[in-house]
């Protein structure tokens, strides 16, 4: 199509405030609602920009082929026929590929402001997907076997339901609502998030938890919190409310509150720095601590006993923890955990409004660090992350802004397909032979073939691709018309210049 057909189109479709590029390529500042309205295979005009939604769902798409690369809203490609995202967005607001022909999520954006919907698809795997879901994830009804490769956290609900599981590891590790994971071959619920903020909805039995069972689906809900608690429950010494309050007072703690399950909430700082002689755990557990927790210089080796909010801050250094497990799901203040023997970032507060501290322990990447509004400071160097450096007894600590973390972590531990593997590697060994080939001059007029040029377009390597076409198409180089300072000298006295 040329440029006045294009506008045409877009017209004969409800679509106004565009722009057409000189490369036919369409912006539009506005909604693109083109649900059921297409009679073509693909879409026959390319977007590059649409700032509001777009939606081509209900109607008979085979390829994403045309779709824009950004969509600030919604982008929905629902009930089409499609075998594969190649070619759809990079950037969105909530994503919708239900009801497709799916097998994989190869090319899915990693980039989701909002909800994921691949529900009602063949789907086997969840590599490829997003890390963090700003909205819900909804992968019901696929063949999926393993939750390995998908989201870890997940703002509202997680929906894995008619699936093939018997296990959930490898699944999110935080979930805002409701976790469901009904219509699966569970057995036991180990590998569950170890945070659910509403429901948890299964066909699994927990006889000791309170439910509300629905005979018809033959299904459980069980509140997410009880559950957790249930199946991750630690094992503690004191279990006598007299011994516990005993414990508390000893240790100087005595706004307290002992709940029906014998956890303790506490209205104020909790100081127990240098004071748990023999203890590697908690004897009790505490639920929400209105105050500082400090619990540094001991001898722990676990935080199972730990409060699940922190108001204040929580402090747990100097000691020989090996794993985040237990520790709290929000910090109103610093969370500080350095000199210790943590090799994983696994089970890290949901929420830290101050400072993240987890130096000189021996971490290798910060895979599994959740939001930081402060800054983070750790021994891991993270390539080309903004930072401030300092060291201390030949021992380097990096702090790093919080968001700049967070940004760095959702573009490197996405989990590819090996689809999605293999396509990098290849654009990235193109990008590599047409640069040096560039560069030394041995493209000709003659190897600018449609078969080169359509491979850059497919492998997104735009700028390569308009250097090819300059050695085809050449631009008129406009000629300097100027006078040197020494044509001036030998002419202004003689000639009109």
């Amino acid at each position: 199509m040329n440029s006045i057909e294009i506008e045409e189109w877009l017209e004969r479709h409800n679509i106004n405030n565009f722009l057409i590029d000189e490369k036919l390529q369409v912006t539009v500042h506005g909604n693109v609602n083109l649900h059921s309205k297409l009679n073509e295979k693909k879409l026959p005009i390319k977007f590059k920009l649409v700032d509001g939604y777009f939606d081509i769902s209900d109607n008979q798409l085979v390829s994403l082929e045309g779709s824009p690369e950004i969509i600030t809203r919604d982008f929905n490609c629902s009930k089409n026929n499609l075998e594969s995202l190649f070619d759809g967005p990079k950037e969105v607001g909530d994503f919708d590929c239900s009801y497709n022909k799916l097998k994989n999520l190869s090319y899915a954006p990693k980039d989701v402001k909002g909800y994921f919907n691949c529900s009602n698809n063949d789907i086997t795997s969840l590599k490829g997907s997003p890390r963090t879901i700003k909205g819900y994830f909804n992968c019901s009804h696929n063949k999926i076997s393993s939750l390995k490769g998908g989201p870890k956290y997940i703002e509202l609900y997680f929906d894995c339901s008619f699936n093939l599981l018997d296990k959930l590891t490898g699944g999110p590790n935080s979930v805002g609502r409701d976790y469901i994971c009904n219509g699966n071959t569970l057995f036991d619920l180990d590998g569950v998030a170890d945070e659910i903020g509403w429901d948890l909805l299964t066909e699994v039995r927990m006889n000791h938890v309170d439910s509300v069972f629905t005979e018809d689906t033959g299904v459980y809900k069980y509140k997410g919190s009880d559950a957790v608690s249930h199946i991750y429950k630690s094992i503690v010494a004191l279990t006598n409310v007299d011994d516990i309050s005993r414990w508390l007072v000893k240790h100087e703690i005595k706004e307290f509150s002992i709940l029906k399950d014998n956890s303790v909430d506490v209205h104020q700082d909790v100081r127990l720095k240098d004071k748990l002689v023999n203890l590697v755990k908690l004897p009790l557990k505490f639920n929400e601590v209105d105050g500082d927790f400090d619990i540094s210089d001991n001898q722990l080796t676990s935080l199972e006993g730990c409060p699940k909010k922190v108001t204040g801050s929580f402090l747990a250094f100097k000691n020989e923890i090996s794993s985040l497990k237990g520790a709290p799901k929000e910090v109103g203040g610093s969370f500080i955990v350095l000199q210790n023997n943590i090799g994983s970032l696994k089970f890290s507060p949901s929420m830290v409004k101050e400072d993240y501290i987890c130096s000189h322990n021996p971490l290798k990447e910060l895979d599994g660090l959740n939001v930081v509004l402060g800054h983070v400071f750790t021994g891991v160097y993270l390539p080309k992350v903004k930072n401030q450096k300092y060291v201390y007894n030949g021992v380097a600590t990096y702090k790093y802004p919080g968001d700049f973390v967070m940004k760095y972590l959702e573009k490197k531990y996405v989990t590819l397909t090996d689809e999605e593997e293999a396509f990098e590697k290849t654009r990235n060994n193109i990008e590599k032979v047409i640069t040096q080939m560039l560069n030394n001059g041995s493209i000709t007029v003659d190897k600018v073939t449609d078969s080169l040029l359509n491979n850059l377009k497919k492998y997104r390597l735009d700028n390569l691709r308009e250097r090819v076409l300059l050695i085809k198409y050449p631009t008129n180089i406009k000629k300097d018309n100027s006078l040197t300072e020494d044509e001036i000298k030998d002419n202004i006295f003689d000639v009109d210049l």
